[in-house]
C-alpha cells in the first residue's frame, strides 16, 4: 500500500529548512516514519520547496523542480498556493497512492483535498488541534474559517488525535458523527534518567517540582497557574517549584507571564527556564514530580505523554481534550472546573498524594508510535475496503 502524507510543515533536524521548527509538528514526521516501516510512505511538505530525499522509511517528495506561478495581479500567498498545488498534482500522478493522508489545517490542505476529490484519490484528514466555534483565542478567526471550509466538504473522513477532541468536534459538527474516528497520539520518547545541575541551578533541593511544557501562549494558559499558585496554602507554596519550559511565541505572552510572576512576588517559585531541546527536556523530566497542563485547547499533548513515560502524574482540567484518554485517577489529578480555585485545589491534592511511579509507567506503554501507526494502517485499510 502506498500512502502519500501531505502537510504544510514538519519538525525534523535532518531537513535544514525545518530543523528549528519546534511548533509541535514532530508527530507528523513520526507517523510517516512508523507507517513507512510497514508500507510505502511518501511525504509532501507545502511550506518550502525541497529536493527529493530518503529519510529512513520516508520518501520526501521533491518540489524544487517546479517553477513558481507568476501573475502580477495575485498576492504572493496565492501564487505560492498555486505553485504547490501544481507540485501536489504532479506528486499524485507520479506516485499513484492508494490513499492520501492530509495532516493538519490550512488553505493548502483544503485545496489538496479538492485535488484528490477531482482526481479520484481517497483521502482522510487528521486534526491535530481543534479550537471550538465558541472559543475566542488569538488569531482563531482565520483558523475557524479554514476549518469550516474543510469540515463542510461532503463525505469528509476525519481522524482526531484524542477521544476528547472527537467529542469536541462533534459538539460543533454533530452531522460528522459517522465520519470521525479517534486515534490517540503516540510517542517514541525514551525516559532516560539524566543527571544534571538543575537542582542546584534552580534551588530545587527538598522541593516538589511541577513542569509546564509548551510555547508561552494564550492557548497554553500559563497565566492561570500564577493566579492559582497565589491561592495555595503558604506551606505548600514554599515546597513547590513550577518550571515553565517552552519558546516565546513572540507575541508578548512571555513578557506578560513574567510580569504576572514578578507582581505576585513569586519569582523564586515560578521560573521560566526557556525553550529546551529533546535531550535537555530529559534532564527536566528526570527531576520533576509531575506536569501541569492548563491549556484552553489541546490535541493529545506530546509533553504529557513524555511526562508519563517517566512515571509522573499530570494535573489537568476535567474538560480537557486529553482527559478521556488519560482517565485514570492513578495517572491524573483532575481540576473539576476551570476556575483558579479548582486548579489550586488540584495542585494541593497532587502535592499530598503518594503517586505510584511504576503504575504510571505501565499506563504510558499504550501511547507508542508503533500502536499509533498500526491504528492508522487499520483505519486506512478499512476505508479502502469500503470503496
Amino acid at each position: 500500500m502506498k500512502i502519500l502524507f501531505m502537510t504544510w510543515s514538519v519538525y525534523d533536524p535532518r531537513i535544514e529548512k525545518f530543523a528549528q521548527n519546534s511548533n509541535g509538528t514532530k508527530v507528523i514526521m513520526d507517523i510517516c516514519e512508523y507507517v513507512g516501516r510497514k508500507e510505502e510512505a511518501y511525504l509532501f511538505i507545502g511550506a518550502e520547496k525541497l529536493s527529493p530525499m530518503e529519510l529512513d522509511h520516508v520518501h520526501v517528495v521533491g518540489t524544487e523542480q517546479y517553477e513558481d506561478v507568476v501573475n502580477e495581479e495575485l498576492p504572493q500567498e496565492e501564487l505560492w498556493l498555486l505553485t504547490m498545488m501544481k507540485a501536489f498534482t504532479a506528486a499524485l500522478d507520479n506516485i499513484q497512492p492508494d490513499l492520501v493522508s492530509i495532516q493538519g489545517l490550512g488553505e493548502l490542505s483544503k485545496r489538496c483535498m479538492m485535488i484528490c476529490k477531482e482526481k479520484g484519490f481517497p483521502y482522510v484528514y487528521t486534526e491535530h488541534l481543534y479550537i471550538g466555534k465558541k472559543e475566542a483565542l488569538l488569531n482563531s478567526d482565520k483558523i475557524k474559517k479554514w476549518r469550516h471550509n474543510i469540515y463542510t466538504i461532503p463525505d469528509l473522513r476525519i481522524i482526531a488525535v484524542s477521544k476528547g477532541m472527537r467529542r469536541k468536534i462533534l459538539k460543533d459538527y454533530p452531522n460528522l458523527k459517522g465520519q470521525i474516528n479517534a486515534i490517540a497520539n503516540g510517542t517514541d520518547f525514551k525516559a532516560d534518567i539524566i543527571e544534571s545541575d538543575l537542582a542546584d541551578k534552580y534551588h530545587l533541593h527538598g522541593k516538589k517540582v511541577l513542569l509546564c511544557v509548551g510555547t508561552i501562549h494564550e492557548r497554553k494558559n500559563q497565566r492561570q497557574i500564577v493566579r492559582a499558585f497565589r491561592l495555595l496554602p503558604e506551606g505548600i507554596q514554599k515546597n513547590i517549584k513550577i518550571l515553565f519550559c517552552g519558546r516565546d511565541c513572540r507575541a508578548g505572552h512571555l513578557r506578560i507571564l513574567l510580569q504576572d510572576i514578578e507582581e505576585a512576588g513569586l519569582g523564586e517559585q515560578l521560573i521560566y527556564v526557556g525553550n529546551k531541546s529533546k535531550d535537555d527536556m530529559k534532564k527536566f523530566y528526570s527531576i520533576s514530580s509531575g506536569l501541569i497542563m492548563p491549556s484552553l485547547a489541546e490535541g493529545l499533548s506530546l509533553a504529557m505523554l513524555e511526562n508519563i513515560t517517566y512515571g509522573q502524574p499530570v494535573i489537568l482540567f476535567r474538560d480537557s481534550e486529553c482527559m478521556e484518554d488519560l482517565s485514570d485517577e492513578g495517572v491524573v489529578q483532575i481540576a473539576e472546573k476551570r476556575s483558579d480555585e479548582c486548579l489550586a485545589d488540584a495542585i494541593v491534592k497532587w502535592y499530598g498524594k503518594d503517586w505510584d511511579k511504576e503504575y504510571i509507567i505501565e499506563f504510558s506503554k499504550y501511547f507508542t508510535m508503533e500502536r499509533m501507526a498500526n491504528d492508522y494502517l487499520d483505519y486506512f485499510k478499512k476505508l479502502l475496503m469500503k470503496r
